[in-house]
């Protein structure tokens, strides 16, 4: 079986990006469609790959001005001219999922969520924010790339959610069903190091508004607990001038020291609500356990009792009072890797890997039927 690839860009390394890394290592041969691959910024090597990046690749250092090239984007993967495969896989948030195919081309969309810009699921606060040209080209151009959006999401013949969350924002916004397969998360690399509890918590993640990263510090405050931020972002530099002294700002880490924290913190404290929310399986695959915001994708991976606290409540008061009432010695390590486990990326791989030969199977009977 004959596949390729499409995902909307390459310029910063999240959990989109690891699960396209996760893909290619299931069809190494497939060439990979996207609008550009931002090379000073995007730290995976993918030289090794067949990457076709579209004509938004002319544009010098497109990671700086890509929120300016949403427009261009359905044009950039309407523009390519694609080979006949048996099936394309777009990995997806917006505009590869209207990457072109033949009719005997099997199209599945793994989706990380509808464009959060176009579909109202971005806080006020963060478009508040935006420069004036960039809200005003917001105004202007978001009907029709809403209208856009819904075409590209009918074109693929199955969907697939990262979570049900996402399965239920997918059927609101396109009126669609979708199979969950739950993303790819390399939970072993977590075991490296033993368990303890130094006491502190911790808050890994982008320091953006929406991330509530303000919850956790003030919830920290209230409860008189040691928390450890782990990460940067644009609030970083308001942060710095006006965090606690209980609260460290610790900045990104590299890998063995980020693992080396979570190994010794208490619990994460995970105050945003996500749609999946990968860190959270991160820190279970460290033995630790999670208090989050009880809505989105933590009520997927958290077991209140088991290996967490859902919090009712998003503020700093329901927070610091589950940070009085914690009591790690309800929460063994062993628990928490357990469920992390369900959510490795070897789970993820075979799933997935099924999922599409059966839908090949079935795509290639109806062919033979008609």
């Amino acid at each position: 079986m004959r596949v390729a690839f499409a995902h909307d860009y390459f310029y910063a390394l999240g959990g989109a990006e690891q699960t396209v890394a996760v893909l290619h290592g299931l069809w190494p041969e497939a060439p990979v469609y996207t609008s550009f691959v931002d090379r000073s910024t995007f730290p995976l090597d993918i030289a090794p790959w067949d990457v076709r990046a579209s004509f938004l690749q002319r544009i010098p250092h497109p990671a700086r001005v890509q929120k300016f090239l949403t427009p261009l984007y359905p044009l950039a993967f309407r523009s390519f001219d694609t080979e006949p495969f048996d099936a394309v896989i777009s990995s997806a948030s917006f505009a590869a999922k209207g990457l072109p195919r033949r009719n005997d081309t099997l199209h599945i969309c793994y989706c990380y969520t509808p464009p959060r810009f176009l579909w109202g699921l971005t806080p006020a606060t963060d478009r508040q924010r935006m420069p004036w040209v960039l809200r005003g080209l917001d105004a202007l151009l978001r009907p029709h790339l809403r209208r856009w959006d819904r075409w590209a999401a009918a074109q693929p013949h199955h969907m697939v959610a990262i979570s049900h969350t996402v399965a239920a924002r997918i059927r609101r916004v396109y009126g669609r069903e979708a199979t969950v397969i739950y993303p790819p998360v390399a939970t072993r690399r977590f075991h490296s190091q033993p368990c303890r509890d130094e006491g502190y918590y911790v808050y890994v993640g982008r320091l953006e508004a929406h991330k509530r990263i303000n919850l956790a510090i003030a919830a920290a405050q209230a409860a008189g607990v040691p928390l450890r931020v782990i990460g940067d972002g644009p609030l970083r530099d308001r942060l710095a001038k006006t965090t606690p002294a209980n609260v460290a700002l610790l900045g990104w880490l590299p890998e063995e020291a980020l693992l080396t924290q979570l190994a010794g913190c208490r619990a994460l404290l995970f105050p945003g609500e996500e749609d999946f929310g990968i860190v959270m399986v991160e820190a279970l695959s460290a033995g630790k356990p999670v208090i989050a915001f009880g809505a989105g994708g933590a009520t997927e991976i958290v077991q209140p009792g088991v290996n967490g606290v859902l919090v009712a409540e998003q503020s700093a008061a329901a927070f610091a009072q589950a940070l009085r009432d914690f009591d790690p010695a309800r929460y063994s390590p062993e628990s928490c890797r357990q469920t992390a486990a369900q959510f490795d990326e070897s789970v993820f791989s075979l799933q997935f890997k099924a999922f599409v030969e059966e839908k090949w199977t079935e795509f290639t009977q109806s062919l033979q039927s008609t």
